[in-house]
């Protein structure tokens, strides 16, 4: 990741047909095959799942010059967005898109796993097991989105009513998705990677010091858990903005594909290294004073 940015009011830069969102969404979906064609064996009487093979069929790895992190509500918003990228040139991960088959087989993983147990004549299921399995499953993703976070050279961070819906509060915008959280965090600590064709025209040099907040966190169906959404590093971008950004026509140039000529216009237009830098030095400021 090279550097991020805040989306702000965002009500859609160019028109998008339903085939073309929906041709998106199924290209950029995964699979997910039967549980039992990911058992690899036996171990001390207990089935063994291979996990790399299930992220890998749900999270396929996929080339991105935009990480586009969103609300699930708003992923019809998102996918638009990043529709309307692709005609300059640009391939946008939008991580909702493989959530369908996510959620099937963490349903399967409780079906196959909870245990029934027999009290008083009635059927009662511990899900304990399946319930350790499909946390598993949550660090396993996690990881790989953090993974498309980095290979990512642009982060963008859909802010929304349904993104953000806490403004603000005790000192916090705060969300109510771990998901969110998750990105956000992990996009405020990464190590960033300066393209190639910006390490010939400069010199600046980034801390790549690392910021980790823990957290714990226990979901009922009955509360929502609020988390702090780390957005202070990315600069505010507003919908009018990044719609003057792409009317503007982009053309590939010698040394230059069209995608990374799209890419260093919008950086331009926003001036979003210089302030994406500039917020990091404050909070890193900041963090030293409070230690």
């Amino acid at each position: 990741m090279y550097v991020g940015f805040e989306l702000n009011k965002y009500s859609g830069v160019s028109t998008v047909l339903k085939p073309k969102a929906d041709e998106f969404r199924q290209q950029a979906k995964g699979r997910f095959n039967e549980l039992s064609s990911y058992l690899i064996g036996v171990f001390e009487n207990k089935e063994v799942i291979d996990a790399e093979k299930i992220a890998s069929h749900i999270f396929p790895t996929q080339k991105a010059d935009i990480f586009l992190s969103h609300s699930h509500a708003d992923e019809d918003k998102a996918i638009e967005l990043a529709v309307s990228l692709q005609n300059k040139g640009l391939n946008v991960f939008v991580d909702s898109c493989v959530w369908g088959y996510f959620h099937e087989l963490l349903d399967e993983l409780n079906t196959v796993y909870a245990e029934p147990k027999y009290k008083e004549g009635r059927v009662i299921y511990d899900y304990r097991k399946a319930t350790g399995l499909t946390a598993g499953v949550h660090m396993m993703l996690s990881g790989a989105l953090h993974q498309m976070i980095q290979r990512s050279e642009l982060f963008i961070f859909l802010n929304t009513e349904k993104s953000v819906p806490l403004e603000d509060y005790q000192s916090f915008d705060r969300t109510f998705s771990p998901w969110i959280y998750s990105e956000l965090q992990f996009s405020s600590f990464v190590e960033r990677n300066t393209p190639d064709r910006h390490l010939r025209v400069t010199n600046e040099s980034y801390d790549g010091t690392e910021r980790f907040i823990k957290s714990t966190a226990a979901t009922r169906s009955d509360v929502v858990l609020a988390f702090k959404a780390f957005n202070r590093h990315l600069p505010k971008v507003t919908g009018d903005e990044m719609r003057r950004w792409y009317d503007q026509p982009v053309f590939a140039s010698r040394g230059r594909s069209k995608a990374e000529v799209a890419l260093d216009s919008l950086y331009e237009a926003q001036d979003l290294p210089g302030r994406y830098s500039d917020l990091e030095r404050q909070l890193k400021e900041s963090d030293k004073s409070k230690g």
